[in-house]
């Protein structure tokens, strides 16, 4: 009997030791498993995507050589109110596609300002476009603020450029950089004004998207 007491402490330490070595080695595997996902699911969006376009444009100038290197023109268009040019804009994509068309794209909207424009006229002439659009105000109200503490009142001359990529929109003023607003819907919200099919301008639409439509 003293003999059977010593023994079966030893098994059931022994038995402990061989499940937590089991559970341990369990989990090093589901590690590993999670790290090999993680990395298979990077290497897919680099396939799809292309390494150079999986990675975010951000650019503390936005150069007229970045623009070329980088985005193709789908079309142009003068902004004017009876006789007053009041500005020019351009749009560009990564792929010469339409803006939103694939995720891997980046789009790029230029508005070079012919006239002087306050940063209350720009916001008031948001929002009065957006109403135009019939967009829900509880879409559009969190951006008010952030618009606000980004753009600038805008000289005669001035270029105003909204960078999209992947959730986050920069704006540059003059190719500098303003600022950033971090939102899947901002973008298309704001480019709406110009490319939705109800827009106010329907020419200014179809110049800007060129052959893309």
């Amino acid at each position: 009997m003293p003999a059977s007491f010593n023994i079966l402490p030893t098994f059931a330490i022994l038995v402990c030791l061989w499940s937590l070595n089991a559970a341990g080695g369990s989990a090093i595997q589901n590690t590993v498993k999670s790290n090999i996902l993680s990395d298979d699911q990077s290497k897919i969006s680099q396939i799809v995507c292309g390494v150079d376009k999986s990675e975010p444009l951000i650019f503390s100038d936005l150069t007229k050589t970045v623009t070329e290197q980088h985005f193709t023109l789908l079309g142009k268009a003068k902004f004017s109110v009876l006789f007053w040019d009041i500005y020019e804009s351009s749009l560009l994509t990564t792929d010469g596609q339409r803006p939103f068309s694939n995720t891997c794209q980046h789009s790029l909207f230029e508005i070079h300002y012919l006239r002087a424009i306050s940063k209350k006229e720009l916001l008031d002439n948001t929002i009065s476009q957006w109403q135009h659009l019939s967009i829900n105000e509880n879409e559009y109200s969190a951006f008010l603020p952030l618009l606000e503490n980004i753009w600038l009142d805008i000289n005669a001359g001035d270029r105003l450029s909204m960078l999209n990529q992947k959730g986050t929109t920069i704006f540059y003023l003059n190719r500098k950089y303003l600022g950033e607003i971090q939102s899947v819907t901002f973008a298309k919200t704001f480019l709406g004004i110009w490319l939705d099919e109800n827009t106010s301008e329907p020419k200014l639409r179809l110049k800007l998207l060129g052959d893309s439509i």
